[in-house]
């Protein structure tokens, strides 16, 4: 029988059977998709079950590393786009374009390849690409990557899944939303391992029906949350668990490593009948429902054995919460701590500079910072202020004029026409907009000149390699390069500049990442502003700068960090 027939035959099939619903999902993956020639099975990943019969609007899952929530997110979206009636397009993202490609090729590829229902659903005529993978007419799913720089699809999508939140950038997340108001559906999953405290799926987990997955003990009935630092016991071993380092793994018991009950000292069983998913705010009314997904939740897949000798795998001990334990956690890579801020701090009456240059934070309040450089290279800030929006210029001019500022460097958005109108006026000002980019650049400059009788506009504009400056500006206050002046802006200063946070990790197809997230609270103003200035400050030898290249018109300077 032709390859074409047969396609045409279990396309018939397909459309004939007996119509499921989204509470079906379960039975379709076990049915229709496959794992090493045979039926995809449940088996060491049961609680999954709980997870697939929720139909809430938006799913929250805040999880462990190596428990099967990814495995299990790509057969829901093959799963629905093919139970859905009608057109059902779903948007799949992930971090980075690349970690997309390679995902939809390595991962989601095989599953489809190996299913009759899916391959046959695919097609010889339907779009079958890294990118976006057809399932005959209106079923549809796009793969796309989730960093600055990445546009969000124009496409009207019916649902929308969202792949390690935390290495995403939280705005081309929040711009693929605006493409579910068209839809009925609306629906959204999030899942991503968590970062620190207060971190975008933490965030959404925490404003959510919050689900654990509890363990009934098998010998007293008590009903408990299994909990690594308070239940796990290993024989011969009477010291905290993280005290346990790769120096005297050897010298520990691990594989007789229990889960001791809280109640009863017994060991605890937490195969699937002593289970039970309970919600912890049953009477909270939110819209999405959240999971929280412990390694305890796959026992037979990751042992106790398995997390003790993880816990000795990582830089610290907080990398082996977020990522083995699936909690959130920090430390001192996570950002700026208040110990690094008043080392920073310094009094004085007034500025040691004759002249400086200006870094500007742009929204309804415009948040500016002026420095300079001292003869050690240090990042001095002797003036913060905030400013509403209707008195920018007449306070840019001000300040330009009182403290001498030679170079200002200011964001770009949201009031585009406001910058480029006063570069036009001072032609020491330059815009700067972020990007996403692997290499060792924290900017490059772009500099044109005007040409009127080409009407051409001159252009002075800086790309900010957004991740790799904060991780660069949190290296210099470590190496005690920036000082600030305390004014009476010193303390909102500081909190501005802790609450944003390094989400850093090596994801899953081996691809590191580094990405820097506000908090709930956006309170980050200051920092961006302090960004700005700190490159404003290496803009003034620009002169110096090697020139990395061109474009017809356009001078391009790229700088990189010292060392």
């Amino acid at each position: 029988m032709k390859q074409t027939t047969r396609q045409h035959l279990q396309r018939i099939r397909t459309a004939t059977v007996q119509k499921l619903g989204r509470k079906d999902l379960a039975r379709w993956i076990t049915e229709n998709t496959f794992i090493n020639g045979k039926n995809f099975s449940f088996l060491g990943h049961e609680y999954q079950l709980r997870i697939l019969q929720e139909d809430a609007p938006e799913i929250v899952i805040r999880k462990s590393a190596q428990t099967g929530i990814s495995e299990l997110s790509m057969r829901m979206a093959l799963g629905l786009v093919m139970i859905m009636p009608g057109s059902f397009r779903i948007g799949y993202t992930f971090p980075t374009a690349s970690f997309a490609s390679n995902y939809s090729k390595t991962r989601f590829g095989p599953i489809i390849s190996t299913s009759p229902a899916l391959s046959a659903a695919v097609g010889t005529d339907d779009i079958d690409s890294a990118d976006t993978k057809t399932f005959g007419v209106g079923k549809e799913i796009y793969f796309k990557g989730a960093a600055t720089g990445n546009a969000a699809i124009s496409t009207t999508l019916d649902m929308l899944i969202h792949d390690e939140v935390d290495f995403s950038d939280q705005e081309i997340l929040g711009d693929y939303h605006s493409r579910l108001i068209h839809s009925a559906y609306k629906w959204k999953i999030k899942l991503s391992t968590p970062t620190f405290p207060g971190g975008p799926i933490d965030e959404s987990f925490k404003a959510s029906k919050r689900y654990w997955n509890f363990c009934r003990c098998s010998h007293c009935s008590h009903l408990f949350i299994p909990n690594y630092y308070d239940h796990v016991r290993i024989p011969g071993w009477d010291k905290h668990l993280d005290e346990i380092v790769k120096e005297n793994l050897h010298l520990v018991r691990h594989e007789e490593a229990m889960l001791l009950c809280p109640d009863c000292g017994k060991p605890a069983n937490l195969a699937p009948d002593f289970r039970q998913w309970v919600c912890e705010n049953p009477s909270e009314r939110h819209r999405a429902v959240g999971f929280q997904v412990q390694p305890f939740d796959a026992p037979t897949v990751v042992t106790l054995s398995d997390l003790v000798i993880a816990s000795t795998s990582y830089a610290n001990k907080s990398k082996f919460k977020q990522f083995s334990l699936g909690l959130p956690a920090e430390d001192a890579e996570s950002g700026l701590t208040e110990d690094d801020l008043t080392a920073a701090g310094f009094e004085a009456l007034q500025t040691p500079f004759t002249t400086h240059v200006m870094g500007i934070d742009l929204g309804l309040t415009c948040h500016f910072t002026v420095g300079s450089t001292d003869h050690e290279g240090r990042l001095v800030v002797v003036h913060m202020e905030r400013v509403p929006l209707a008195k920018f210029r007449e306070r840019y001019w001000a300040l330009k004029a009182e403290y001498r500022v030679s170079i200002t460097l200011s964001d770009i958005q949201p009031y585009t026409d406001l910058i480029m109108g006063l570069s036009a006026e001072d032609p020491n000002l330059f815009g700067a907009s972020y990007v996403a980019r692997n290499g060792l650049e924290l900017f490059d400059v772009r500099m044109k000149e005007d040409d009127p009788d080409a009407a051409i506009q001159g252009v002075r504009q800086v790309h900010v390699n957004r991740n790799a400056a904060f991780d660069n500006l949190l290296a210099d206050f470590r190496a005690n390069l920036v000082a600030v002046r305390k004014t009476q802006e010193w303390e909102l200063f500081k909190a501005h500049l802790m609450d944003m946070k390094r989400a850093s990790a090596t994801l899953r197809n081996g691809e590191f990442t580094s990405m820097w997230q506000k908090s709930s609270k956006g309170r980050d103003h200051y920092h961006h502003s302090l960004l700005y200035l700190s490159i404003a400050a290496r803009m003034r030898g620009i002169a110096s700068f090697q020139v990395m290249g061109s474009l017809p018109g356009v001078s391009t300077f790229k700088h990189r960090p010292k060392g």
